[in-house]
């Protein structure tokens, strides 16, 4: 198994459920192989959302490192970082420049 760890804000915790409930958290970092990685998640409807929006106002929707997850929550983002490193796919994920 391939060594990481993943990086919450000091006081996720206490904002956690108001991530939920908008369906969007950008602020988890994965360091991997002396990396960073910062990850953006979304649950499914708030990123129709997001992609809907940000089609209104230019022709494309882009965003790196962009994991969809059932809801955004700590149990779901770890388990999504889990598949992602013991899965080895990992080569579309855009590290933070030094």
């Amino acid at each position: 198994m391939t060594s990481y760890s993943l990086a919450f804000p000091i006081d996720f915790d206490d904002y956690a459920s108001e991530c939920e409930a908008k369906g969007w958290f950008s602020g988890a970092t994965l360091v991997l192989s002396e990396k960073r990685y910062k990850l953006s998640f979304y649950d499914p409807v708030r990123l129709n959302q997001e992609i809907a929006a940000e089609l209104q106002k230019q022709a494309v929707f882009a965003e790196p490192n962009l994991l969809v997850i059932p809801s955004v929550t700590r149990a779901n983002i770890e388990k999504a970082v889990d598949f992602l490193v013991e899965s080895g796919n990992l080569g579309w994920l855009m590290p933070q420049s030094q």
